[in-house]
């Protein structure tokens, strides 16, 4: 798995290491044989003892080089990276001498016809072993420092179980050191390498999870049909089974063994069988399965997996059944329904009268076809993020393109009001009124487009109030009532809260004018939001006519909301200044007037006292 792994080419060393522990441990096997050309064979693999650590080391320099912050490495870990190389020259040099000089390493021991007894430069062998792994676990020291969680994770795994592996090796120096203990650890050391490798790819790769799922199961199975075993074979005789009692155990736990196996591999089968017998005509098995659910991943719409899913049920089960996404259709043929509340779950409705492999087969592709509509969502909700963000950088570039455009009018317009100062005053008047009004227009494309720069401030609400409304009183002939008290403040760029009250006040002006009573109010007050933030809420009401809901949803989009003699971005740049504030702007129709825009100011904490 390892090795066929293309995108975990990281780990790839760690499957040379698992090579090189299994001929290591191989070596123990073949120098007890007699032929010489075997048991040579056998001692090269133990004096090859250098590969472990080199393949280790090589899997720890990718393993802490592929983090994240690999960029600020330091220059030997990234010199060594390129030479790694150089390491597996020296594995191969010190293990060839050690061969070529290994005098007299092979002798009996114990109960071993031959077990390795180094000496000379069969301990250079093993010291060199000893620093290379040192090397290795010293470098990930330094990658736990900078790696993510996971790895950090796996680097501590790798350390607990290096621990285990170097008490379980330990024990093959015996008789190198005259010690005449059987090495009964060296049984567990295939142990190691397959610790070792878990602790790495349990956070690398998911299958392996549920490869060590599988391996516990089948473990504590066998032990406790083992121990269940022993136990029965002490009490068989109590019960007069004495053939049974006098069973060696060792035969009863291999027995035992054959049987799980045998059982193991007829499990599917009977499997298979069963559901042939309870749900027959459902031919269901696994290519089946593997079929459906590749073809239902490949919608990518609604309406493409509705179409898909009743178009592979009916294939096979040759009627009329149907797939739906909403609870409002309804329908006489069975019906899968596959809806969203909190999560997705899925409901069978007039699948009573079919058969019980009918409805078997209809649980079965349920359970698919919900997989596939969590994907297809999923799919949906990225395609809907990738066109905003595409919209997004359209308004982008849409707005560098007007201010450029707004900045190329202002010379025409100038050259235009200069000419009409020579014609006659009539003339004169309305090109210089159509002039101001396209002036006005460059001015809003050019404060929509342009970038905000705020110097906020906290300002004294009152007198910005009425130097709006004096302004909007001598220009428009309508008064401006205003209800504020003297003391509230706002904070915010004055400049900017100028702009914001103009836009407001000269919309609900020109909404007003043909009014026979018009009315316009400016409020505030100090309020405390949802959230127990402070912020300064300032309301502008208007008695002009009241905006139709079809508007309401597109009020501060450009160009939409327009009055007489407006440019369509008033309120757009209302709301983008209100943004710039961390404010926002809305619309209502039921404070008691026709219509009323509120505006939310927040007060940063520094600022509330």
């Amino acid at each position: 798995m390892i090795i066929k792994s293309t995108h975990h080419k990281v780990l790839r060393p760690l499957a040379g290491f698992c090579l090189a522990m299994a001929g290591w441990c191989a070596g123990h096997l073949l120098v007890q044989f007699e032929e010489m050309i075997i048991r040579q064979t056998g001692l090269a693999l133990l004096l090859a003892n250098p590969f472990i650590p080199t393949f280790f080391l090589h899997f720890t320099l990718n393993f802490i080089g592929e983090t994240g912050q690999s960029q600020s490495s330091p220059a030997l870990i990234k010199t060594m990276q390129r030479r790694v190389g150089i390491w597996y020259v020296l594995a191969a040099v010190v293990s060839i001498i050690s061969w070529l000089a290994a005098d007299n390493f092979l002798q009996p021991w114990l109960s071993f016809s031959a077990f390795i007894h180094l000496a000379g430069f069969g301990w250079v062998n093993l010291a060199y072993t000893v620093l290379v792994g040192l090397e290795a676990h010293s470098l990930l020291i330094w990658g736990w420092q900078v790696s993510s969680a996971n790895k950090r994770r796996s680097i501590v795994a790798m350390f607990i179980v290096g621990g285990w592996g170097l008490l379980l090796a330990t024990s093959f120096v015996f008789p190198s050191i005259d010690i005449d203990i059987f090495p009964y650890p060296m049984l567990l050391l295939p142990s190691y390498a397959v610790l070792l490798v878990y602790g790495v790819t349990r956070y690398q790769l998911v299958e392996v999870n549920q490869w060590a799922r599988k391996a516990i199961n089948w473990l504590a199975l066998v032990t406790g049909v083992f121990i269940a075993i022993a136990l029965f074979s002490a009490i068989a005789g109590s019960f007069g089974i004495t053939a049974f009692a006098g069973v060696p155990l060792p035969q009863l736990w291999f027995y035992s063994l054959f049987v799980l196996a045998v059982a193991w591999m007829l499990s599917q089968p009977a499997h298979l069988l069963a559901d042939r017998i309870i749900y027959p005509g459902a031919h269901l098995d696994q290519g089946t399965l593997d079929q459906w659910l590749a073809t239902l991943q490949q919608s990518q719409s609604w309406e493409s997996l509705k179409t898909t899913a009743e178009q592979l049920l009916q294939q096979h089960v040759g009627r009329m059944l149907r797939v739906e996404f909403a609870v409002d259709e309804q329908h006489q043929d069975p019906t899968i329904y596959c809806l969203k509340h909190s999560d997705w779950e899925i409901k069978l409705i007039g699948w009573e009268d079919l058969t019980p492999s009918l409805r078997h087969v209809g649980e079965v592709f349920a359970a698919l076809l919900l997989s596939s509509a969590r994907l297809v969502e999923q799919r949906l909700q990225l395609a809907k993020q990738e066109k905003q963000r595409l919209a997004e950088q359209h308004l982008v570039e849409l707005g560098s393109l007007s201010a450029a455009m707004a900045h190329e009018l202002r010379n025409p317009l100038n050259i235009i009001s200069m000419a009409a100062a020579q014609t006659d005053k009539t003339t004169r008047s309305y090109i210089q009124a159509q002039v101001a009004r396209a002036d006005q227009l460059v001015s809003d494309m050019l404060s929509y487009s342009g970038r905000l720069m705020l110097n906020c401030e906290v300002n004294k609400l009152k007198l910005i109030v009425s130097t709006v409304a004096s302004y909007i009183e001598q220009n428009y002939q309508i008064k401006v009532s205003t209800n504020i008290e003297s003391d509230l403040t706002v904070y915010g760029d004055c400049g900017k809260i100028q702009q914001v009250l103009t836009n407001l006040l000269e919309n609900a002006a020109a909404f007003t004018r043909n009014q026979p009573t018009p009315q316009i109010l400016v409020s505030a007050s100090n309020i405390q939001q949802d959230d127990g933030d402070n912020c300064c809420e300032i309301i502008v009401h208007n008695n002009g006519p009241a905006i139709t809901e079809e508007m309401k949803k597109q009020l501060f989009i450009p160009f939409v909301s327009k009055r007489a003699g407006g440019s369509g971005l008033g309120l757009a740049i209302i709301r983008r200044i209100m943004e710039a504030h961390q404010g926002r702007v809305y619309h209502s129709d039921s404070m008691g007037w026709n219509c009323s825009f509120i505006c939310l100011f927040p007060y940063p904490k520094a600022a509330e006292n």
